[in-house]
């Protein structure tokens, strides 16, 4: 009996260390679970997103090409390329002496002309007074009377060439004026191709200006991409010349036309051009979402 009760106990001792072991692993399992848990959802999911690739060239929103529009000595170039310049800063200038000389020549001749006025002026009451009227009392001489007053006495002919005088002094002012270069807005001077002394060729560009800032981006994408491309898309701008800057820019323009290519031609604003120039190659990425 004693033997029985002996072995009962040992069963039941060996029982109750099993029950604490089962136990145990189990709490041991549920703390890596739960650990295993966090460090899962703590993770992002790594999600793919593909980009449109294509090639663009940085353009010049607004500038301007200017030239004389005579041709005289260059007097001088006040500017180089690349130089920073604000609106109304002179660029150049022409040799202005032959066109100062031109303009006191249009000032003589005005005062020529209305000397000739007043003398055919003269002229024109003596005919009016031979013809038995009195030239202060206009309205009630005939019109084809002062019409003959005026062709016999050259009055007529005066007043012509004091209207042309004027007229040639107005353009000899203009030229003068336009022998100067001048900025027409804050911007870049760039093409620079004249020199100090040099002729300048009438009509031909001295310089360009290219305004501040105002710069975008011209890129080609094909008819099957187009959907993805509206105005507003904001895109990125990498230069080919230094991949290490990027730029934004933002959809301004889409050319509803589609070339022999399949192309559409697109515009982009840049919002920051620091750093890039006219006609500079560039990537232009498009960031899409599934």
């Amino acid at each position: 009996m004693r033997k029985t009760i002996l072995i009962g106990v040992a069963v039941a001792v060996m029982i109750g260390c099993s029950g604490e072991q089962t136990k145990q692993e189990a709490l041991e399992q549920n703390q890596v679970d739960t650990l295993t848990s966090i460090i899962v959802d703590s993770i992002a999911p790594v999600v793919s997103v593909p980009l449109l690739k294509t090639m663009g060239k940085v353009v010049a929103e607004r500038f301007a090409d200017l030239s004389f529009e005579v041709a005289l000595p260059i007097e001088r170039v006040l500017v180089r390329n690349g130089q920073h310049v604000r609106r109304g800063q002179v660029l150049a200038q022409l040799d202005a002496f032959k066109l100062r000389n031109a303009i006191e020549q249009q000032q003589r001749a005005i005062e020529q002309a209305q000397l000739q006025i007043e003398q055919a002026h003269l002229q024109m009451q003596d005919v009016i007074i031979a013809q038995g009227y009195d030239p202060d009392k206009t309205a009630t001489i005939p019109q084809h009377v002062i019409h003959n007053a005026d062709v016999k006495s050259g009055y007529a002919l005066a007043k012509n060439q004091l209207a042309s005088a004027r007229t040639q002094l107005a353009a000899a002012q203009h030229e003068l004026r336009s022998g100067v270069l001048t900025a027409p807005f804050d911007g870049v001077v760039a093409n620079l191709n004249i020199q100090a002394h040099q002729l300048a060729q009438a009509g031909q560009t001295a310089c360009r200006v290219i305004a501040s800032g105002d710069m975008a981006v011209e890129f080609r994408v094909m008819e099957a991409d187009l959907s993805r491309y509206k105005t507003g898309t904001v895109v990125s701008i990498i230069p080919v010349a230094d991949q290490s800057q990027k730029y934004t820019a933002i959809v301004s323009e889409i050319n509803p036309v589609v070339d022999q290519q399949g192309a559409v031609m697109l515009r982009a604003r840049l919002g920051a051009a620091s750093g890039l120039f006219d006609g500079m190659n560039v990537e232009v990425l498009l960031t899409t979402t599934n």
